[in-house]
């Protein structure tokens, strides 16, 4: 069936993006769609309002495009500001992006450990928020301590929708009230919830574990998607299927099971540690997610960097001891200094190194060097069995 329309318009939920290739981004689903040259040119002419004349094969791309929401035809063309200039390469895709280091709890496993009360200036971050954007980034990751707590925030809130990309809160969850989670701008909060009652408050104190379980009611309530993030420790060992079940019963689509690294208060608190060999078959728990990625020849990383309270930026926030430079300087200038590991560098011999990508290479680096195996992954995919 020919299409009448002359215009077509972009949903207002996808942005273009031109990575090692390009894109269309539909920034609420978190799906993104690699694109042919005529397929982006199209579809760069909708974004621009101009007319386009539909040849027969492009009908099924463009029925394709309209049964997923992704472009709506229209009456008068709609003109989104600028066009995507090309991403670096390898692409910065994710910013985990730490406004400050206050914290209204002390966790007894937190990496940071005692925050200095630094808050990135409300100026410096609309300056990362407009670099990162034209950066072609997709998902900016809003961290602290706990981000609800930097003293502008609710200010930063009222504009994240207004970026092409998607903004998910890391939060502990215990503030995040009705009111809360009604003013929140975010496509997404994923909340820590480490255990059950017991194995959660063992680390986190009194009297969250009901506050998380809350927040994740009062976020649902509101339409704001809600992932958990879950950290393996010697107190929640015995939880996990409990937890487990918990976590399905509350349609939770993402699940992240992690391992806590030694450093900051877990350096202090290393009863909470559990063994590669113990941990991990738990970290097969987590489900859901995954990343957008490109670069099938690197390790972890390849496609994030992390800024931090002070305005650093380093290759992720567990090694924010080794910067590579400030924001001050530009997020794509330091980005490109960002040390890169590739995957034949690593002294891995296994069928698994390209779906685990070296694991994690601040644990590798704890157990040795940068280039050894992370021995969580090597047991988590039966690598190496319990005991060995």
């Amino acid at each position: 069936m020919p299409f009448q329309n002359k215009f077509f318009t972009l949903a207002p939920h996808c942005s273009l993006k031109r990575l090692e290739e390009p894109y269309l981004y539909d920034i609420e689903s978190d799906e993104l769609y690699e694109l042919g040259e005529e397929a982006y040119q199209f579809l760069l002419k909708c974004s621009q309002g101009e007319d386009v004349s539909v040849r027969k094969e492009d009908e099924e791309f463009i029925q394709y495009c309209l049964s997923e929401n992704l472009i709506a035809p229209s009456e008068t063309p709609v003109k989104r500001k600028g066009i995507p200039h090309p991403s670096p390469i390898p692409s910065l895709r994710y910013l985990e992006f730490q406004i400050t280091d206050r914290c209204n709890l002390r966790c007894r496993h937190c990496y940071i450990g005692d925050g200095l009360h630094q808050d990135l200036p409300l100026k410096k971050i609309y300056k990362i928020l407009k670099e990162f954007e034209e950066i072609q980034g997709l998902r900016l990751l809003l961290s602290g301590g706990e981000p609800l707590l930097h003293p502008q925030f609710w200010e930063m809130n009222e504009i994240l929708r207004d970026y092409a990309f998607r903004s998910i809160l890391l939060s502990n969850g215990t503030l995040i009230t009705r009111e809360v989670a009604q003013r929140l701008r975010v496509h997404e909060v994923q909340v820590s919830l480490d255990g059950m009652k017991e194995g959660h408050e063992s680390i986190r104190g009194e009297g969250t574990f009901e506050k998380v379980l809350q927040a994740i009611e009062n976020l649902q309530e509101t339409n704001i998607r809600v992932s958990v993030a879950t950290m393996i420790h010697r107190k929640n060992l015995e939880e996990f299927d409990k937890l487990a079940s918990l976590i399905q019963s509350k349609n939770i689509g993402e699940w992240n099971v992690d391992v806590p690294c030694i450093a900051g208060r877990m350096g202090e608190n290393r009863d909470l540690w559990v063994e590669p060999s113990e941990a991990g078959r738990f970290l097969q728990y987590g489900y859901g997610g995954g990343l957008h990625t490109s670069e099938k020849n690197a390790c972890c990383g390849a496609h994030l960097c992390a800024i931090i309270a002070n305005g650093n930026v380093c290759k992720c926030g567990l090694f924010s001891q080794e910067p590579v430079g400030s924001i001050e300087e530009g997020l794509r200038v330091c980005w490109e200094r960002i040390p890169r590991i590739q995957l034949k560098e690593l002294r891995c011999n296994c069928s698994e190194i390209e779906e685990c990508r070296g694991g994690c290479r601040f644990r590798a680096k704890y157990f040795g060097d940068l280039f050894q195996p992370d021995l969580f992954q090597c047991y988590a995919r039966g690598v190496l069995k319990g005991g060995e």
